[in-house]
């Protein structure tokens, strides 16, 4: 009824210790592939959802002894762009996803830096700067490296 240990370990093609393909166990839970729209809306989510944490995020600011400023609240704010970026477009499967995605994150930041009266979010100084044009910098890399992951293997 069942094999021994040995004979499901053990092949002519693969030697002692390697499983046989015949014997190669699938995943007992195998998701479907997202449909279109789902992955349309997590993008877009995922895109809103990081400019609205990274606009929050970004104003942190270090002060040096030397007067040197270093923006580490802008910093982590595209890195989280990224890691949502990356996650929505290994999920997908697609490095289309990851543009769009960018593109939220980019018209939120814009949106919330609009200066509305007294109001505006994200203001012209170095933070500022770093936030909004790494959303454009960051975006396409991300694309890249999601894109050359998912090349299939020769």
């Amino acid at each position: 009824m069942t094999e021994p240990l040995e004979a499901r370990t053990q092949g002519p093609e693969t030697g002692a210790g390697q499983p046989g393909p015949a014997r190669a166990q699938k995943s007992r839970f195998v998701l479907p592939p997202p449909r279109r729209w789902a992955v349309l809306a997590a993008a877009a989510g995922a895109g809103v959802g990081s400019g609205l944490l990274g606009t929050s995020l970004h104003g942190h600011l270090w002060h040096l002894d030397g007067g040197a400023l270093i923006p580490i609240g802008a910093a982590l704010a595209l890195l989280l762009l990224a890691a949502v970026s990356l996650f929505v477009g290994l999920w997908s499967k697609s490095s289309w996803v990851v543009v769009l995605c960018g593109a939220a994150a980019y018209l939120t930041a814009g949106l919330l830096s609009m200066q509305g009266g007294s109001f505006g979010m994200i203001i012209d100084n170095l933070q500022g700067r770093v936030w909004l044009y790494g959303i454009a910098f960051t975006t396409p890399l991300v694309a890249l490296v999601v894109w050359r992951l998912l090349i299939p293997k020769k």
